[in-house]
């Protein structure tokens, strides 16, 4: 009866641990402030890559109905302020322009026809008398509004040579600013199908430096923000600078295709970058395009700004906010933490005080309560069915739990059998024996094999 005594003993064990198990609360998932809000990306010593850009940017357009005779620049040149950037065609602005001043000369002779016309019509119509004299008003008076129409159309004739005549005089465009010419775009649209100048000059001297966040990194890098700024071949030449624009408006598509099976693309997998740009202390030493280090610096190169996400925030009416915080021995405890900037386009928080990178918080919800076991992975549903039996494989507690104070094993006599689970398939005790299909011969003298009920029964009375 050894094998019987063990296996009872055992899955009554597995049974109760179930039961204690369904009545416990649950563990709160806590996460990493640095991971939730980004920081693994960006830390203090952490370096990304930047380049110097110009603050103010020239754009200039090109006239879509005008062809382009030369392009004198190149990307990459350096101009002058006044230096040719390119020349329509003069020969076709000629043209133009003696055809505008033939229509002009032949509004001025109509205008002429049309005030003659009139002087003699009313000269006879003071000789007239009658219907004639009425047929005559009414011819002055048709003459009168086609010479108020020319009038008309010879002023914007006359706007349209004086155009010509300016474009003419100035068929070389030249540069507006001293800088560098960063695009030429011969089409006039981007490559979003949107209307782009025809030539983009960085102007020189006044410069800022442009870096990039990723999408995990949102939040890390706000207006405000300090940055170091660190020379590639000279790492005793640093500047500094304050973020000025964090541009969430225009973000930089990255294409980061992972393939799927058959080679199809995972567009859940695109990334999205964000422009930021920093307005620097001092520019000396610098050249726009050079490439460049950035750092995260509030002065001291240890802290730096920390923002949370305002949704595991808890603002409550005495005017104090907390956050649900791992304590550091595995619990969860009610921490106040006092608020900086808010950025209401990210709905995020700047934490001043109370939190640091390294702390753990957990999303405040019906299951945070003060010295809940904390956990750092997802938490699973604790009503989920406990599978005790029958699989091929499955193993059995490692640890059996202590029964005493258990209240013994009464209530077990009437438990259905199949709710015990079946026994085959158990290959571990929690002595670590094996328990195979095969038990122990019945004594001798048994008139019938025991049910289950008494089986336990017996167990109970005889082993615990």
């Amino acid at each position: 009866m050894k094998a019987k005594k063990w296996m009872a003993l055992a899955l009554a064990g597995c049974l109760s641990v179930g039961l204690l198990a369904c009545g416990s609360a649950p563990s709160v998932y806590v996460q990493s402030v640095a991971q939730l809000m980004g920081y693994e990306g960006i830390a203090p010593g952490d370096r990304f890559s930047g380049v110097v850009v110009s603050e103010y940017v020239a754009e200039i357009q090109k006239d879509g109905d005008r062809t382009v005779e030369e392009l004198m620049v190149k990307e990459g040149d350096d101009v002058k302020e006044g230096d040719p950037l390119f020349a329509y065609d003069t020969e076709e602005l000629q043209l133009t322009l003696e055809k505008q001043r033939l229509e002009l000369d032949q509004m001025k002779a109509s205008i002429t026809s049309y005030e003659n016309q009139i002087q003699q019509l009313e000269k006879e119509l003071n000789r007239v008398s009658g219907n004639s004299k009425l047929q005559y008003t009414i011819q002055i008076q048709t003459t009168q509004v086609d010479l108020k129409e020319t009038q008309l159309k010879m002023k914007t004739k006359e706007a349209e040579v004086k155009k010509s005549e300016d474009i003419l005089e100035n068929a070389t465009i030249t540069s507006p600013v001293t800088g560098r010419v960063q695009a030429i775009n011969d089409s006039g649209t981007s490559q979003e199908g949107e209307p782009a100048p025809y030539i983009t000059i960085q102007k020189t001297g006044a410069y800022r430096v442009k870096g990039v966040l990723g999408e995990l990194q949102r939040g890390t890098i706000t207006e405000g923000t300090r940055i170091r700024i660190l020379s590639r071949t000279n790492p005793d030449q640093t500047w500094a600078g304050t973020v000025s624009v964090v541009d969430f408006e225009n973000p930089i598509k990255k294409d980061n295709y992972m393939m799927g099976p058959g080679g199809d693309s995972d567009e859940m997998t695109n990334s999205s970058q964000y422009p930021f740009y920093i307005k620097l202390d001092s520019t000396d030493g610098l050249m726009m395009g050079q490439h460049v280090y950035l750092e995260l610096d509030n002065g001291d190169g240890e802290a730096f700004d920390l923002f949370v996400d305002g949704a595991f925030l808890m603002k409550e009416e005495n005017g104090k906010t907390y956050v649900w915080a791992e304590n550091g021995r595995s619990k969860l405890e009610k921490r106040e933490v006092t608020l900086g900037r808010y950025n209401e386009m990210l709905d995020v928080y700047e934490i001043t005080d109370g939190l640091t990178k390294d702390d753990y918080i957990a999303f405040p919800d019906a299951t945070c309560v003060a010295g809940a076991v904390t956990s750092h992975e997802p938490v699973e549903n604790p009503d989920a069915e406990n599978d005790m039996g029958g699989g091929e494989g499955e193993i059995m507690p490692d640890v059996m739990p202590d029964m005493d104070g258990m209240g013994g094993m009464e209530g077990m006599e009437e438990m259905p059998q199949e709710d015990m689970g079946s026994q085959d398939g158990m290959t571990e005790t929690a002595g670590g024996e094996e328990m195979g299909a095969e038990t122990e011969p019945a004594e001798a003298g048994a008139e019938a094999p025991a049910s289950e009920a008494e089986t336990t029964a017996a167990t109970a009375e005889g082993g615990v």
